[in-house]
């Protein structure tokens, strides 16, 4: 579904009862930070919402769908979900889901601004990787979420000397969800090593 011009008039009017609007590139599009804090962002004429801790497992669980940025040639779902047709048709529950994201990025931001995690401090991370991940700009455990595990990899695969391992990347999707290898979950395992085998 396009976002034709009133679609995004209206985005912006629900959007900015939220707080201060404003707009930066991002992913080829715009993103929409409200209170400086990354809602959403527009992209090929779509509107996405940012998935950040709790409003992530709320999208998945109403079934909208994740955006798939190709990179070279490779599909990667990133934190962000896109609005249906029905939930554009109903203000109530477009203003319910706009508030959902803005309510969890600006949690989110402020765990970010009260203690400041590095990369090295996550599960499965060492001063090691923390190095690594610097090398192709990812030095923030913030950049490391917005990323995700499937396009870092990629990223230390092309600019590194060795291929990482599917330890790695398991270990880094891990880290991303907060959690130690050992306990993330064995379908999100399956699927990162089918998608391992897949790009080797």
């Amino acid at each position: 579904m396009s976002l034709q011009e009133e679609k995004i008039y209206n985005l912006y009017r629900l959007l900015g009862q939220f707080g201060e609007l404003k707009r930066k590139n991002h992913f080829g599009g715009h993103c929409l930070l409200v209170d400086n804090a990354i809602i959403g962002v527009i992209l090929e004429e779509h509107f996405y919402l940012r998935g950040c801790l709790l409003a992530g497992s709320h999208f998945e669980a109403s079934g909208l769908n994740r955006l798939v940025y190709s990179k070279k040639g490779i599909p990667l779902a990133l934190r962000y979900y896109q609005l249906p047709e029905q939930i554009w048709c109903d203000e109530g529950l477009c203003l319910y889901y706009i508030e959902l994201a803005y309510r969890s990025a600006m949690e989110e931001l402020q765990q970010k601004q009260t203690v400041s995690i590095r990369i090295k401090d996550l599960p499965n991370m060492n001063m090691s990787v923390e190095r690594a991940l610097g090398k192709i700009g990812i030095y923030h455990v913030e950049e490391l979420r917005m990323m995700g595990a499937k396009a870092c990899f990629l990223k230390l695969k092309q600019h590194g000397r060795h291929n990482p391992s599917i330890k790695f990347l398991i270990g880094l999707a891990a880290a991303i969800e907060g959690c130690h290898s050992a306990v993330l979950p064995t379908n999100i395992k399956q699927e990162l090593i089918n998608w391992y085998n897949d790009v080797n």
